[in-house]
């Protein structure tokens, strides 16, 4: 079962750096949780202080636009939802629905709080890992306002 875990957070990239020992320790901590289908995981503007893997079934994501709730994404088993609720307190960007009878795992800021105060290596990869998430989407950022910015093929200047 820890296994099988561990497997699911291996291929995560947020965890890519971390070594067999840090994502046992993860695996083993995290608190696991069932949800009915339809039941309500977290709801939008809720504080966040987890990221939840989905390790079995499957949740809906869906946010409110202009008083209607507009579905956003499914996310199946090995998606982790909430990442940046990991590293810094936020709030829940959209409220999460299970498509079926679901697992999640648990995995709160404090443990990983506590993984890169006792793994100082992992603690650099993860920034390094961060910095090149954050410049990627800089760039995306002034890619999209160029975009917006460019006259319409055609048009008169």
């Amino acid at each position: 079962m820890l296994d099988r875990d561990i497997d699911l957070l291996r291929p995560l990239p947020i965890f890519a750096h971390f070594d067999e020992d840090q994502l046992r320790l993860i695996a083993f901590s995290a608190e696991r949780k069932e949800f009915e289908s339809g039941s309500v995981v977290f709801r939008e503007g809720e504080l966040a202080d987890s990221g939840l893997l989905v390790m079995e079934g499957s949740v809906l994501m869906t946010e409110a636009v202009d008083g209607e709730e507009v579905e956003r994404a499914i996310y199946g088993p090995g998606s982790l939802i909430g990442e940046l609720a990991l590293l810094t307190p936020t709030q829940r960007p959209a409220t999460a629905i299970a498509r079926a009878d679901s697992t999640f795992m648990v995995i709160t800021r404090g443990l990983i709080r506590r993984i890169l105060e006792e793994y100082p290596a992992a603690a650099r990869e993860l920034q390094a890992y961060l910095r090149e998430r954050l410049t990627n989407f800089n760039e995306d950022l002034k890619a999209a306002r160029l975009m917006e910015s460019a006259p319409a093929p055609g048009a008169l200047n």
